[in-house]
């Protein structure tokens, strides 16, 4: 059989642009982590109750006053926070977090003392919660370094919810936590 003259390469080259254009779609679509994280997925849902319990400590949080404290026994989770979503920072998107307990919702926010304190509103860049695997660090952007949630090495006689610099001095520890849905 003889093939007209011309046929052949019109062939070739339809394979090349099929091919050419499946390796474009297939690098322009995003790879599935990828595709999640831009989803919006993560380890809370804005608006949602959750305890947030410190996975090391198996302790909740609660509060004493205006401190924001673990709870006293392990396995108690505490009080339920909700996160509510904040994109108007400098520093990246966020959340504030508020802690519902009587009286009030107030944001947990950072003092000059190392504690998290409550208060009705407070002015700081969101909170960020950084993945560890099953668990999240909690932190947030301040002058030029990173706070963490973190606890005491005195704990448990001191259950306050401190707050470490990524470049500080060793003397607290960084906490993860998970958040498990309030009911």
């Amino acid at each position: 059989m003889k093939q007209a003259s011309g046929s052949l390469p019109r062939v070739r080259l339809s394979a090349v642009l099929a091919g050419s254009l499946a390796l474009l779609a297939v690098s322009l679509a995003p790879a599935p982590a990828q595709a999640a994280a831009g989803a919006g997925s993560g380890p809370v849902e804005p608006g949602v109750p959750y305890y947030l319990v410190a996975t090391k400590l198996d302790r909740g949080l609660t509060a004493e006053g205006d401190s924001v404290r673990y709870t006293n026994s392990a396995g108690d989770r505490g009080i339920p926070v909700v996160f509510e979503k904040d994109d108007n920072s400098t520093w990246g998107e966020g959340y504030q977090i508020r802690m519902q307990r009587r009286g009030g919702t107030p944001m947990l926010c950072h003092s000059y003392e190392r504690r998290i304190v409550l208060m009705d509103s407070c002015r700081q860049n969101p909170w960020m919660l950084v993945s560890t695997g099953d668990s999240f660090r909690v932190k947030t952007r301040w002058d030029g370094s990173y706070l963490f949630f973190a606890a005491s090495p005195a704990f448990p006689n001191d259950k306050a919810l401190y707050w470490k610099d990524q470049y500080g001095a060793g003397d607290l520890d960084v906490m993860e936590f998970k958040a498990v849905k309030a009911r």
